[in-house]
């Protein structure tokens, strides 16, 4: 059966907490319990946040997508958008497949790719990345996000939800978590300035930055990254 909030996505909390149950119940076992504790870690509160700088039309990347929870969220909420979720893991991307199915949800679709390599081939309106860059290397990181400048169009925005290395003990706090939750990867964290400078550098102007505390013990900080739009001489 086909699951819709078109009418109902901006209601109010108690419509986005239902998106968020109707979710986390088309996976089972381990997996619904994974997907029940990402939505507490990150919670509706900072979904909305996200989910408002996000245009409601185009091409919408989340880049590293894992299970497609919250690339199913926004594509909930974003009816006329496209969302399209990548991840490198193969099993989670069916897992993905098989929960939007079950919900109905049309206007998304997952790719298999290693962010870590993977080039940008297409222009979309912007881009989000939750808690993922501080998986990747550092220098493959910087040349994604200066390859995703390139790719986002004119006026576009890219989201960039992570980790603040201060306070410390906070970052201790989300290094054990990782460790339990991630144990092969390793962990590239960043400060937030150092995060500014590397976004700047790729191109974006301006850059917010915006906390995101939280009763967890996460140095949450979310930068909302504008591609400027195009002048008058470079419309033509």
């Amino acid at each position: 059966m086909r699951f819709s909030i078109t009418e109902h996505a901006h209601d109010g909390p108690h419509a986005k907490r239902a998106v968020a149950a109707r979710i986390i119940s088309a996976y089972s076992g381990i997996i619904r319990i994974y997907a029940f504790i990402r939505f507490k870690i990150i919670h509706l509160r900072f979904l909305e946040e996200i989910e408002q700088y996000l245009p409601d039309k185009g091409e919408l990347l989340d880049l590293g997508c894992g299970f497609g929870l919250f690339a199913m969220y926004m594509a909930l909420c974003k009816p006329n958008a496209h969302v399209i979720g990548l991840d490198v893991n193969s099993r989670r991307l069916d897992m993905a497949r098989t929960a939007a199915t079950k919900l109905g949800i049309r206007n998304i679709s997952f790719q298999h790719q290693d962010l870590r390599d993977w080039r940008p081939d297409q222009t979309i309106a912007a881009a989000y990345a939750l808690d993922v860059f501080h998986h990747v290397p550092i220098e493959n990181g910087n040349r994604l996000l200066c390859d995703l400048f390139r790719h986002i169009e004119p006026g576009g925005r890219f989201l960039l939800k992570d980790i603040d290395t201060l306070p410390r003990v906070m970052l201790w706090f989300t290094y054990v978590l990782d460790l339990l939750m991630s144990p092969r990867d390793e962990f590239h964290y960043r400060s937030a300035g150092e995060w500014q400078r590397q976004l700047s550098t790729s191109g974006f102007a301006p850059i917010y930055l915006h906390y995101l505390w939280d009763i967890l013990p996460y140095p949450h900080i979310l930068l909302i990254c504008d591609k400027p739009q195009l002048d008058a001489d470079e419309r033509g």
